[in-house]
């Protein structure tokens, strides 16, 4: 697939719970390589959203689909897509490597593949020297690194990331945005953020969808979404009304 082309396609997808209509008809395109982020309050739908294309969802309607292919009959462990959640879900009693190395396991792929595969995304992210530590061992940015590392070791097609950097204080959490940044880069996967944050959204996104009440307000690359926001509701969003 050539670069900037559509990886992932979500084509008129709702959802409702009860009354509460969470995703209202909602369509956009991901590009191959592409940094992109779901923006917006809670409960506007964009966690929803990812949930949909992880495969831990099911919309009422519409179609989503990844390289051409429907991705809806798929089950989440099938899908050629990994989702990095915001507690990052470590296995206390295992160290960074077993931790990194725990899908590859599941998938039973030999021995020599996963050392090698572990090794190569633990020098990525520069936990080499933390391999034999325990997840209490290390600080709130270290944790968040292993469970990148955990994600990005399957080599997914897609990495969506629900509010990666919530749980970190503000001095790191300036840091790992560039991290994340860099790492995207370096990998060549494309990567999906949900976030709240609309300053952690303009500096690492190249394109913004912001959300509200389940329909998306305005797709565009950050800076045009901050210097021509398209009405009241996506400039409150943007603190810039």
């Amino acid at each position: 697939m050539a670069p900037g082309t559509a990886l992932l396609d979500v084509r008129g997808v709702s959802r409702s719970f009860g009354d509460v209509r969470a995703l209202d008809d909602v369509s956009l395109q991901i590009h191959e390589n592409e940094f992109f982020a779901l923006l917006g309050p809670s409960g506007c739908g964009k966690t929803t959203l990812l949930r949909v294309i992880a495969g831990f969802e099911q919309p009422d309607s519409g179609l989503v689909t990844l390289d051409g292919v429907d991705l809806l009959p798929i089950p989440p462990e099938k899908r050629a897509v990994n989702l990095m959640f915001q507690s990052y879900a470590l296995f206390p009693h295992m160290t960074v490597e077993r931790n990194v190395a725990y899908g590859l396991v599941c998938e039973k792929l030999p021995r020599a593949e996963i050392t090698e595969r572990v090794n190569d995304v633990l020098r990525t992210v520069g936990l080499t020297d933390k391999r034999s530590a325990l997840p209490r061992e290390l600080s709130g940015g270290q944790r968040q690194r292993v469970a990148l590392a955990r994600a990005i070791v399957k080599r997914p097609r897609l990495l969506l990331l629900d509010e990666p950097l919530s749980a970190l204080d503000r001095k790191i959490r300036g840091e790992m945005q560039m991290e994340l940044k860099r790492l995207q880069h370096e990998v060549g996967i494309t990567f999906v953020v949900v976030t709240h944050d609309q300053d952690e959204a303009m500096s690492l996104a190249d394109r913004v969808a912001v959300m509200d009440e389940g329909v998306v307000r305005q797709l565009d690359a950050a800076l045009d979404l901050y210097r021509r926001p398209r009405g009241i509701v996506v400039a409150d969003c943007l603190g810039c009304s």
